[in-house]
């Protein structure tokens, strides 16, 4: 049977045992400060144009114009020989003070899991509902909900797994989930994100989801039924800026990527 997760940001703020179980520590699996080389990622989207490059000693991604059209670029990491059922992702993120994306992006921090060794397993598939068998992501993004925010939008997770809702128009886009208090990073300025994904057990829907900004827990979801395959884990990050219209050059920075079994703030 089908089951939706609820929004239990406020219980877990004010439960100090379960914010401290949800923060506890883990083992790093993989560091950049961005001081050296890409040569750690498996794909980097526009790296020969220039879209992508180590800049002052962060990761600097431009999604360029391009007449209206969609526009990305990004980085891809592989970490399926360390495969997880639980993952941290942590790292600054800084959107440049021009910073526009009109309406539609998906610029942040991803997480996936998929049921193989295929690196690129569930990539292209948007618009279509994961089987549950096969792959499942999250992405800590913003949306400006038709200019009613300024940009870059407020955050919240952008979510595929086998039991999303279908959109109005048919197709199974990302369903969004955020919490009640909404909150909007300020462009020029450095913001530290942190997105956890923690896989249901086949079968239950004792699955979660949640992030934090600037040390803060943002959200907290409890109740999916990410997988119905004990075979799907986390196996991949990526850091992203992709433009649906795009209008202008849109850039951000990365910078302090932690990936951990454990909270890392």
């Amino acid at each position: 049977m089908d089951s939706y997760p609820v929004d239990v940001t406020d219980e877990t703020r004010k439960n100090c045992a379960e914010l401290a179980r949800l923060e506890r520590p883990g083992v790093r699996l993989f560091e950049d400060r961005f001081d050296g080389d890409l040569k750690a990622y498996f794909e980097i989207r526009g790296l020969k144009e220039g879209k992508v490059k180590i800049e002052d000693g962060a990761l600097r991604v431009t999604s360029t114009a391009n007449a209206g059209r969609e526009s990305g670029a990004g980085v891809s990491y592989w970490f399926g020989d360390r495969a997880q059922d639980r993952v941290y992702l942590r790292y600054r993120m800084k959107f440049a003070p021009d910073y526009d994306q009109g309406n539609l992006n998906h610029t942040g921090g991803g997480l996936s899991a998929v049921s193989g060794d295929n690196k690129w397993q569930g990539m292209g598939t948007a618009g279509q509902k994961p089987k549950g068998d096969d792959h499942l992501s999250s992405r800590f993004e913003t949306w400006r909900d038709y200019g009613r925010h300024p940009s870059p939008g407020y955050l919240f997770c952008y979510v595929y797994w086998m039991d999303m809702r279908r959109d109005r128009d048919g197709n199974y886009w990302g369903n969004l989930l955020a919490p009640a208090e909404r909150i909007v990073p300020k462009r020029g300025q450095w913001h530290w994100m942190e997105q956890m994904i923690g896989l249901n057990k086949p079968g239950e829907a004792d699955g979660e989801l949640a992030a934090w900004v600037d040390g803060r827990l943002y959200l907290h979801f409890k109740g999916f039924r990410w997988r119905s395959s004990p075979a799907v884990r986390l196996k991949r990050f990526g850091l992203d800026a992709y433009v649906h219209r795009a209008q202008q050059d849109n850039t951000v920075w990365f910078d302090d990527v932690v990936l951990s079994t454990g909270y890392v703030g």
